[in-house]
């Protein structure tokens, strides 16, 4: 076979490459992935931050997207950095915000401005929800706050056991918002319910048998169920107060450790006020 001195030069050129790598002599560059920048802010100046940015916030409520533009492209630069600097990129918090920041309708062939309209107030809302579980969560985490509420991995009795207590106390309604409801809610925490009592129960996927059994449940007491896919966190109503939940009412402390953190009487109406506006628009499961 003839080959060419251009042929003969690759051939010697990759023959020579072979022997060198496995001889150890070439190292062969491969790409690592970059783990995701952990949290390098103390809670304290993160809390500071965040509800500076909540109080920034309100004055965007009531303006059009437009005139609004450049304030708002500020406000997310700066809370994205402090959530970021606070919780660390790949936290829940961070993932909640970028959900939040694309909350509406959107469509590759363009939206009209009523529309564009209606996803600003949209996102408005929804911002201020996950700032303001960022801020309980960060409560709930300083020395000096009068909130408690934390329990480690494998406190779940002492979750049920608190949880329980807190709705058993109610006079006039609870109102529960969690995105991963079972039928263990009603096992463990409805029986304690005094009869009388305007039970709400608002979630994102309903799992099990839980619309069978909530209708069991209506057949003798006040209840309504509705399902909604913006419910994203764990909140707690019992007459004019709140908590604020880590995780799943079903999953609380059994691997994971979590809170129950009690909100502040500012906070309730607040954060109360957005999941009102999410359940009038959730569908309608279960009615009694």
């Amino acid at each position: 076979m003839k080959v060419s001195r251009e042929g003969a030069t690759s051939l010697t050129f990759h023959c020579t490459l072979n022997s060198l790598t496995q001889k150890g002599r070439v190292a062969v560059s491969r790409s690592t992935k970059v783990p995701p920048k952990g949290p390098d802010w103390p809670p304290a100046q993160t809390l500071r931050v965040l509800k500076q940015q909540l109080e920034k916030l309100q004055a965007l409520k009531g303006k059009t997207y437009k005139e609004a533009a450049k304030e708002e492209d500020v406000w997310m630069q700066v809370t994205q950095a402090a959530l970021i600097h606070g919780f660390g990129e790949g936290s829940h918090n961070v993932s909640n915000f970028y959900m939040s920041r694309a909350a509406g309708v959107h469509s590759m062939m363009g939206i009209s401005e009523h529309q564009q309209q209606l996803n600003y107030n949209e996102r408005i809302e929804q911002l201020e929800a996950t700032v303001l579980g960022s801020i309980a969560e960060l409560e709930a985490s300083m020395p000096e706050a009068e909130l408690r509420g934390a329990y480690d991995a494998g406190d779940e009795y002492a979750f049920y056991k608190d949880l329980k207590d807190i709705m058993a106390q109610a006079k006039a309604e609870i109102f529960i918002v969690d995105n991963y409801l079972n039928t263990e809610f009603f096992e463990l925490y409805v029986a304690v319910v005094k009869p009388g009592i305007n039970l709400r129960i608002m979630t994102d996927q309903l799992k099990g048998n839980l619309e069978a059994v909530a209708k069991k449940y209506a057949g003798s007491h006040g209840i309504e169920l509705r399902s909604s896919p913006d419910v994203h966190d764990r909140h707690i109503f019992v007459d004019n107060r709140g908590w604020s939940v880590g995780q799943s009412i079903k999953d609380a402390a059994k691997k994971k450790p979590t809170y129950m953190v009690e909100l502040s009487g500012g906070l309730v109406p607040v954060i109360r006020k957005i999941y009102e506006g999410i359940w009038g628009k959730a569908a309608v499961v279960v009615k009694n």
